[in-house]
């Protein structure tokens, strides 16, 4: 498990509207739009590190997709 050191500067972000929000303040949904957020790349499964990142700083593949949320 990871420890609050180590997620410092970890970021989750939301691939449709690149909103972006700090992991250690427990946001799983954008505050935006209401979509899910993501923590790591879905290509590699890097960690997010750059809260206005719009590509991964590993792998080069977008955040952004297509996902809108469906209630």
């Amino acid at each position: 498990m990871t420890g609050e050191n180590e997620q410092e500067n970890q970021y989750r972000l939301c691939p449709s509207c690149g909103n972006f929000s700090h992991v250690l303040e427990r946001h799983f949904f954008c505050i935006l739009c209401g979509t899910k957020l993501i923590d790591s790349c879905v290509k590699c499964g890097t960690s997010i590190i750059h809260p206005h990142g719009k590509f991964c700083h590993h792998c080069g593949a977008s955040y952004k997709t297509d996902q809108t949320r469906t209630d």
